[in-house]
């Protein structure tokens, strides 16, 4: 881990709060697209698919995924500021999640108890000296 994610501008707190936050001042995070594996991917596409010689691509986006350093997302409240819940580090796989991750989010908003346990996404397990799991995702 490189400390950006506990120590950059994502770490809660690391601004005044009567003063733009970096969310503010940086709103988006786009990357350029990568040129080269576009055309590879569309290589491999007409390579595979020969009738769809001559496709272009009419527009492309690159971004960045939000990963937390162990690649499970972060669903926790923030104790020392009540009514803040983080709900990010989906690691791209936000869509998959999203209905599980809204769930539990809500539960955690609403003071209910939460369907699973919330142990593995909590924030502090990465201050806690708990143990990080090895990501075995990617």
């Amino acid at each position: 881990m490189n400390g950006f994610f506990l120590n950059g501008p994502e770490a809660f707190g690391s601004w005044d709060f009567d003063q733009a936050s970096p969310f503010e001042q940086i709103r988006i995070l786009e990357q350029a697209p990568d040129s080269e594996l576009l055309s590879l991917a569309i290589s491999r596409l007409v390579s595979d698919f020969p009738m769809l010689a001559g496709i272009q691509i009419a527009q492309a986006w690159g971004g960045v995924i939000d990963t937390a350093p162990d690649m499970v997302p972060v669903i926790s409240k923030l104790p020392d500021l009540e009514g803040v819940i983080i709900s990010s580090g989906f690691s791209g796989h936000g869509f998959a999640l999203g209905p599980g991750a809204g769930r539990l989010t809500s539960e955690l908003a609403m003071d209910e108890t939460p369907f699973v346990d919330i142990e593995p996404y909590r924030l502090e397990r990465f201050s806690s000296g708990s143990k990080i799991r090895r990501p075995e995702m990617m």
